[in-house]
């Protein structure tokens, strides 16, 4: 857990060949120097999970994390938190307990996501 930053979003799910939608609470965890770090670049982040395109299957889906949108990935939806403009997509409709946002790197900061404080959804 990230002290500070922490806030609860609402991440909607839903099957869209039915148009139905339905509130499921997830909890977003943000550090304050991510918060900072997403402020500085526009506000908005989108989180993610997807499997290596070069590997077997089985191979688990790996958490992303961008300032800009992902090309060719769609299906997100809002989980604000900490006054930021956060867009997730859950695998598979699974959610985690708590998503949370950190800042790594010195040189090159970037922003990384967490799946119960895991890199790798579960």
């Amino acid at each position: 857990m990230f002290a500070g930053g922490a806030g609860a979003g609402h991440v909607l799910t839903g099957d869209r060949a039915q148009a139905r939608s339905y509130r499921v609470m997830v909890r977003v965890e943000v550090s304050p120097e991510a918060v900072a770090f997403i402020q500085a670049h526009g506000g908005r982040l989108w989180v993610w999970a997807a499997r290596p395109r070069m590997c077997c299957q089985g191979a688990p889906a790996y958490m992303h994390a961008a300032t800009d949108p992902p090309r060719g990935v769609s299906g997100f939806s809002p989980a604000p938190a900490a006054g930021l403009d956060i867009s997730f997509r859950a695998p598979a409709g699974r959610l985690p307990d708590v998503l949370e946002i950190g800042l790594r790197g010195r040189r090159r900061p970037r922003v990384e996501a967490y799946w119960d404080g895991c890199l790798i959804a579960l």
